[in-house]
């Protein structure tokens, strides 16, 4: 193997480079989800032509009318079309809707190597993105969609990386000496953050949402109940309840939790209650 200290640093370094020169290669947003998007930057878009999009998607659509038929909208009329799901819903759900489906294609892998990790970080961004909601709710200070999408794209960058490093891998003659776990787990972890934030500008993402993406690894006392706080804390409540995609240090977590409650301003029989049914929403949108 080759050291991972030196070959780790030499990855990050060549990855955070391209990023700066804009010459790291990342994936384009799914066309179907990039029309949606432009037509619904104007406030006055036509429905018609946006729900003859979405037909021609039939994921992005079941995806649409299983939001419209959520527990959120319990006790309303059944929807039986996607033309009243986009309705009931409303352009920022839609939004949020849109950009999820887009980003489930960025945690799936055919590789072996990495799919199972691939999963493990989309099981945990789902988890993050519906407290992240939830939190933001609590405090009224962000829209909840807004917090949702922050949360279900603060490790973005992580499958991406992965994918980078598996690609070099295939590059090394056969026999050759290659990065070793550490160095492969310690490069994913220094340079994702940056590739999220560049995923988010490629995609036109709301700036809110590249900004929490980036500042999210420390909270900000100068914005207490802002998005990237919200998702920090979000994060820990995520690892708590046994959605990680690594080693956890417990009582780093728990001094997380302390710190983000304090922030916004709760206290753990709030946040208890927001993560005490945290799997079987999370079964509803598997």
């Amino acid at each position: 193997m080759i050291a991972a200290a030196t070959l780790g640093d030499k990855i990050q370094k060549i990855v955070l480079a391209k990023i700066e020169t804009g010459k790291l290669s990342l994936p384009a947003m799914p066309q179907v989800a990039a029309e949606c998007l432009e037509l619904l930057r104007d406030r006055d878009f036509s429905q018609r032509k946006l729900v003859a999009r979405i037909e021609t998607e039939p994921l992005l659509a079941a995806l649409l009318i299983r939001n419209a038929c959520s527990a959120a909208y319990a006790g309303a009329v059944a929807v039986t079309t996607l033309d009243q799901a986009v309705t009931r819903i409303g352009a920022q759900r839609i939004k949020a809707v849109i950009v999820e489906y887009a980003s489930r294609e960025l945690f799936q892998s055919r590789e072996p190597k990495i799919s199972a990790e691939c999963r493990r970080v989309w099981d945990h961004s789902i988890a993050v993105a519906q407290l992240a909601r939830d939190l933001g709710a609590l405090t009224g200070g962000a829209a909840g969609d807004t917090c949702y999408l922050a949360g279900l794209l603060h490790d973005v960058g992580k499958p991406i990386v992965a994918a980078m490093l598996l690609e070099a891998e295939r590059g090394v003659k056969a026999g050759s000496s290659w990065i070793d776990p550490a160095a492969w787990s310690s490069t994913i972890d220094a340079v994702h953050r940056q590739v999220g934030v560049a995923v988010a500008i490629q995609w036109k993402l709301p700036p809110e949402i590249t900004s929490a993406i980036r500042d999210c690894n420390d909270y900000d006392t100068d914005q207490r109940d802002g998005i990237a706080n919200i998702v920090r804390l979000a994060n820990a409540l995520a690892k708590r309840a046994g959605y990680t995609t690594g080693p956890v240090d417990n009582a780093d977590v728990e001094a997380l939790i302390m710190i983000g409650r304090s922030m916004i301003g709760t206290n753990d029989d709030v946040l208890d209650g927001l993560t005490s049914g945290l799997k079987d929403r999370l079964t509803a949108v598997a």
